[in-house]
């Protein structure tokens, strides 16, 4: 597999979602893109995992890949959170492998791993979840929780606006509040 660097693609300017999609297609130009985007970055995190260079440089060669190969079934929302929680496992699986000195062992118990790139990923996620939850609400009660909820608009007026009671209002809205607390907690589940 060749890799270019990113001053030689023609997909530059395309995000990493859509640099992935095109990889789905086995797009070699977006994946040498892609390559050229994010090989760095996880080299660096890799290097301050398992605090050998050639190791977290083969590492990061394992993980792309892993990509390539398996480009046509990954199906992921956030390719760069996808790449990094590769590499991050990547790295544990051979920092299990290793015989460690104490100063690497003071330095993996001190490495904190609740990366930007995670915490995007996952409040994308929770994000989409809600929107899903919203979008599966009754139409008449979807209308009634953007107007109070995202809006910010008072039950009172909600009730003028779409000639129903506020007593319905109100129950358009608890009901919209059961329906995302018993997400969410599915979803807090799964986070932690």
């Amino acid at each position: 597999m060749k890799f270019v660097s990113k001053d030689k693609c023609s997909n530059d300017k395309a995000t990493p979602e859509k640099l992935a999609q095109m990889i789905n297609q086995s797009d070699r130009n977006a994946f040498n893109s892609l390559f050229g985007i994010l090989w760095e970055p996880m080299y660096i995190y890799a290097s301050s995992l398992v605090m050998n260079d050639s190791t977290a440089k083969d590492l990061v060669q394992e993980v792309w890949i892993d990509y390539w190969q398996r480009r046509e079934t990954i199906e992921v929302q956030n390719i760069k959170s996808y790449l990094f929680k590769a590499i991050r496992y990547k790295c544990y699986n051979a920092l299990r492998d290793m015989k460690f000195n104490k100063i690497q062992i003071e330095v993996a118990h001190s490495v904190y791993i609740d990366s930007e790139v995670e915490m995007e990923a996952d409040l994308a996620d929770l994000s989409k979840r809600i929107d899903e939850t919203i979008s599966s609400l009754p139409k008449r009660c979807q209308e009634v929780f953007i107007l109070s909820r995202m809006n910010h608009v008072n039950n009172r007026e909600i009730a003028e606006r779409l000639n129903i009671s506020q007593r319905s209002v109100e129950n358009q809205i608890s009901f919209a509040l059961r329906r995302l607390r018993k997400e969410l907690s599915t979803v807090k589940a799964l986070f932690f």
